[in-house]
């Protein structure tokens, strides 16, 4: 029974795996800043979420 979990494990992880090596990296062709910025901006929004939820 571990067996097949472990393998299925396995292969759910490496469909993962190729599934982001396909997708294109979002900051790819932003600067350093434009990058900082951005993660930035996703932080805060995920504050603001996290907080709206408490509420």
């Amino acid at each position: 029974m571990q067996n097949k979990k472990a393998k299925e494990a396995k292969r759910r992880w490496e469909k993962l795996c190729r599934s982001i090596a396909q997708k294109r990296n979002p900051f790819a062709e932003m600067s350093k800043e434009q990058v900082i910025k951005e993660l930035r901006r996703t932080r805060e929004k995920l504050w603001e979420e996290k907080l709206a939820s408490r509420t």
